[in-house]
């Protein structure tokens, strides 16, 4: 591991360099399609350094939020929580899916998730629809950063329901 090549393939040229062996087999990283020899060099010394501070981005951080609850809710909700907790959050997924499933899972900010959250209140009305959303947006980031590794941060690490909200909730009760 540590050097990266080039070679050309056709009228094209590749670079690639070993990664990190699985099960005791070893893997190549490449990418074909520069114009140059030192064009895919220059890509490759990139890619190589992004590779070694852990900075690849996986396909899964281009999927849609709303795939990904899909897959979120699959593969981890309804294993961790008991089925009535799963089934009774599937109407608060929905919602969410209306609202932010048109992001890509990568492209998610706080002040996006900020704004949906606002945006769901005004539709809800209600402060305990507003807590699952919260709920939801916030578990559901955690996890693709921290258990699944398909974005870099939780953008919802920091979201709270906001004052304004806190206020309104408050001069209706």
């Amino acid at each position: 591991m540590g050097k990266i090549n080039v070679r050309k393939r056709g009228k094209v040229y590749e670079y690639f360099f070993e990664g990190a062996k699985v099960n005791n087999k070893r893997t190549r990283i490449s990418k074909s399609g520069f114009r140059t020899q030192s064009e895919a060099y220059e890509y490759g010394l990139k890619a190589y350094n992004n590779y070694i501070n852990g900075e690849i981005s996986s396909k899964e951080s281009l999927m849609s939020y709303a795939d990904y609850l899909d897959y979120w809710m699959k593969e981890y909700f309804e294993i961790n929580y008991k089925y009535s907790t799963a089934k009774r959050y599937s109407e608060t997924f929905e919602t969410i899916k209306k609202e932010l499933g048109k992001y890509k899972l990568c492209a998610l900010t706080p002040y996006i998730l900020n704004q949906a959250l606002l945006k769901l209140y005004q539709k809800s009305n209600s402060k305990e629809s507003l807590r699952n959303y919260q709920k939801v947006i916030k578990s559901s980031l955690r996890d693709a950063a921290n258990y699944f590794g398909f974005i870099k941060g939780n953008p919802a690490g920091d979201l709270q329901i906001l004052r304004v909200l806190s206020f309104e909730l408050k001069k209706t009760m």
